[in-house]
């Protein structure tokens, strides 16, 4: 897992809103990751955009 100055993200669907991944990523270097993906979300069924929100993670 993600050690030291890392930043979770929670991916949420666009269309439900519904989680579908969480993943961590370095704070430093925010600009250059993507803030939007194409994901498969199970309660649509479908591949559709997923956008990034940041969220603490307790370990």
């Amino acid at each position: 897992m993600a050690h030291g100055k890392s930043q979770f993200a929670v991916w949420r669907c666009t269309k439900c809103n519904t989680p579908i991944k969480t993943t961590a990523y370095n704070k430093q270097n925010n600009e250059t990751i993507t803030k939007e993906l194409k994901k498969f979300c199970k309660k649509c069924r479908a591949h559709v955009p997923a956008k990034r929100k940041d969220a603490k993670k307790s370990s």
